[in-house]
């Protein structure tokens, strides 16, 4: 009985070490519906945490009248862009987030997921390069958000 009460907490332990980076990623943040700037700094540490190897905030409110940020993401590979966005939805539906729209899934070099008060694009490095959505939008406020 001794032996599975030790399993038991070593397990509960387990659970516990794994949910710490999930509490790192919100520090300082207060994540509600409201508070979209606070999100889209959530989404920022998550692509850093999960391996993204690019990640910008761009304030979008005076420039266009759709979204208030577009999330810029860079990573390495498709199969690293789907990874991402799957990540993202899951991390953000208990905010009671889901996208409007998401697209660019089946060839996952440019994935677009549409939270109407922001835009996340998850980019292979070669797509990002080349569209450079920076410099399109180059005189766009830079968000700042803490890395972890």
């Amino acid at each position: 009985m001794a032996k599975i009460i030790l399993q038991s907490e070593v397990k509960i332990r387990h659970k516990e070490e794994i949910k710490e980076p999930e509490n790192n990623l919100t520090k300082g943040l207060k994540l509600d519906r409201e508070n979209t700037a606070d999100i889209v700094k959530y989404v920022a540490r998550i692509a850093d945490f999960k391996g993204a190897d690019y990640v910008n905030i761009l304030e979008m409110k005076n420039r266009l009248i759709i979204t208030d940020f577009f999330i810029i993401i860079g990573a390495k590979n498709t199969r690293l862009t789907a990874s991402l966005e799957d990540e993202i939805k899951v991390s953000l539906k208990p905010l009671g987030l889901t996208p409007l729209h998401t697209s660019g899934t089946t060839d996952a070099n440019w994935i677009l997921i549409d939270y109407d008060d922001f835009v996340i694009h998850i980019f292979t490095e070669e797509f990002r390069q080349f569209y450079d959505l920076e410099r399109l939008w180059k005189d766009s406020k830079t968000v700042e958000w803490k890395k972890l």
